[in-house]
């Protein structure tokens, strides 16, 4: 193999490795004690050998925000099977989402809410990307419905996906303000009822 491509590689692994790292102190401290000391000794290594890697903890999060939409994107990718309605659909995807969410203990959200309160511009913005693309994809489900007739027309999908991703939010929020005391996809159940009430067309 090429001394270029095996530095590539290891450079990839070491940047996953901080990221797994970071992820696993956000869980167990909180993202906003989460420091690049404590990141490098987590992984057995010296901050400067981990500044090689990333600049700063704002680089850090850069990087963790596109492996949360990642996640995301593989969460609501999960349920491939065919002869489902639209409904049913959104529904199981959102599902999947939830469950990973519950697995993860909700880092996610606790990475995003400490980019909103360091108030880096860029980092917002690329944070508030991936939840457009997220919000984007409840959308196209919407969408689909609505011309198959399963989901009401007088519905604006623009809306009703971001309120969705909004009551998604909150449910999680609630949750890991609970400790993750209990069990989020039951949770999710009944809310995904009183949405699913909301969005059919009868």
């Amino acid at each position: 193999m090429p001394k270029r491509t095996r530095g590539r590689r290891s450079t990839e692994v070491r940047r996953t490795q901080i990221a797994d790292a970071a992820r696993a102190l956000t869980v167990k401290y909180g993202s906003e004690h989460v420091t690049v000391r404590r990141i490098a000794n987590e992984i057995g290594v010296s901050e400067g050998a981990l500044y090689r890697h990333f600049k700063s903890k704002r680089d850090i999060l850069s990087f963790m925000v596109e492996r949360i939409e990642e996640d995301w994107t593989a969460d609501m990718a999960k349920d491939g099977a065919t002869g489902l309605t639209s409904l049913e659909i959104l529904g199981r995807s959102l599902k999947n989402h939830v469950s990973g969410i519950e697995q993860r203990r909700g880092v996610s959200f606790q990475v995003m809410a400490e980019i909103i309160s360091l108030g880096d511009k860029k980092l917002n913005r690329k944070a508030a990307e991936a939840l457009d693309r997220y919000t984007a994809r409840i959308r196209g489900i919407l969408a689909e419905g609505i011309e198959t007739g399963e989901v009401r027309k007088d519905l604006d999908p623009d809306s009703a996906a971001t309120l969705i991703a909004a009551a998604i939010q909150g449910l999680v929020d609630r949750w890991a303000l609970s400790n993750c005391s209990y069990n989020l996809e039951e949770k999710y159940e009944s809310l995904w009822q009183t949405l699913r009430d909301i969005l059919i067309d009868r």
